[in-house]
C-alpha cells in the first residue's frame, strides 16, 4: 500500500480543476479510487436549476470525465449520481443532500458495482419501499419538474459507457431518500465486507481519515487530477479553459473540517 503509506507523509490534496469553470475536486470521502466530484460554479441546489445551455454543457463535461475515469482505473463504465433539491435542507421535512452541501453537486466515478449495476440498484431500493423509473439522462425536464411539486427534490443515478447513458430516477412521497443513500448501495455492492461497508458509505472525517485503503484511493485520484494525460485530446467544448488552482486554493484531504459526535 505504498500510495497510502506516502499519502501520510506527504498529505494529498483536494485537488481543484476547472473545466469551463465547472469544478472538480476528488472526494474525500471516496467510494473508490477516481471518485470525482462535478461542481458547477452558479450556487445552485440541484444541476436541473441551471439555464438550459450550461446544463447541456454540465452534462458533456460529467461524461467526459466518467469516460477518462473508467478508462484509467480499468473499468468499462461510470458511475454518476446526484440529490438535487430545489430548497435548502432546513426547510425540507428530511434532508436531501447526501451531506451537508448546500451547492448542486454530482459523483462521478469508475463503475465499482459491475455489470447490472441499475438491475442491482432497482431490487436494492425496491426492498427498501422506493420505486424508481427509467431516466433518460439527457431528460431535465423531468428533473425540473420534480423541484416545482411539494417534495422539491430528485434522486438520479447513471451508468454510462462509449455507447451511451442509462438511468434511475427517483422522486419518494416525503420528499428524499435517506441520507448519503447512493453511497450506501454502491458500497454495500463493491466492497464485500462490513467493516468497508461502513467506512466506504460515511463521509465522516474521523472515520475515512482512519483508514489506509481510502487514503490509497484518495492519492490515487488526486493523481490523475495532477496528471495531464488525463486532459489529452478532451472532446468537449472549451477544454482550452482547463487549469489547475494556485498552490494556495487547495486544501488538504487529511484535515477534518468538522467533528461529529
Amino acid at each position: 500500500m505504498e500510495l497510502a503509506r506516502s499519502a501520510h507523509a506527504f498529505p494529498p490534496v483536494r485537488q481543484h480543476w476547472f473545466v469551463d469553470r465547472h469544478v472538480l475536486l476528488a472526494e474525500v470521502a471516496p467510494l473508490s479510487a477516481g471518485h470525482v466530484l462535478v461542481i458547477p460554479d452558479l450556487h445552485i441546489l440541484a444541476a436541473a436549476l441551471l439555464p438550459p445551455a450550461e446544463r447541456v454543457r454540465f452534462e458533456e463535461v460529467c461524461r467526459e470525465v466518467g469516460l477518462r475515469l473508467a478508462e484509467h482505473f480499468g473499468r468499462d463504465s461510470y458511475l454518476a449520481f446526484e440529490h438535487g433539491t430545489g430548497r435548502a435542507g432546513a426547510l425540507l421535512p428530511r434532508r436531501v443532500k447526501c451531506a451537508p452541501t448546500e451547492h448542486a453537486h454530482v459523483h462521478v466515478l469508475p463503475n465499482c458495482v459491475g455489470p447490472g449495476a441499475l438491475d442491482l440498484l432497482d431490487q436494492y431500493t425496491k426492498a427498501d419501499g422506493y420505486v424508481g423509473s427509467p431516466l433518460n439522462p439527457a431528460d431535465w425536464n423531468t428533473r425540473r419538474t420534480a423541484l416545482e411539486e411539494p417534495g422539491s427534490s430528485y434522486h438520479s443515478f447513471t451508468v454510462g459507457t462509449r455507447e451511451g447513458e442509462r438511468g434511475m430516477f427517483f422522486r419518494p412521497p416525503d420528499g428524499a431518500l435517506p441520507s448519503q443513500y447512493f453511497r450506501r448501495f454502491v458500497a454495500h455492492f463493491s466492497q464485500g465486507s462490513a467493516e468497508a461497508f461502513s467506512v466506504r458509505s460515511d463521509w465522516r472525517d474521523e472515520v475515512v481519515f482512519a483508514d489506509d485503503a481510502v487514503l490509497h484511493d484518495i492519492t490515487a485520484t488526486a493523481l490523475f487530477l495532477e496528471a495531464d494525460e488525463w486532459r489529452e485530446g478532451l472532446s468537449v467544448r472549451g477544454s482550452r479553459d482547463i487549469a489547475r488552482r494556485d498552490e494556495t486554493d487547495r486544501t488538504s484531504t487529511l484535515a477534518p473540517t468538522h467533528r461529529h459526535e
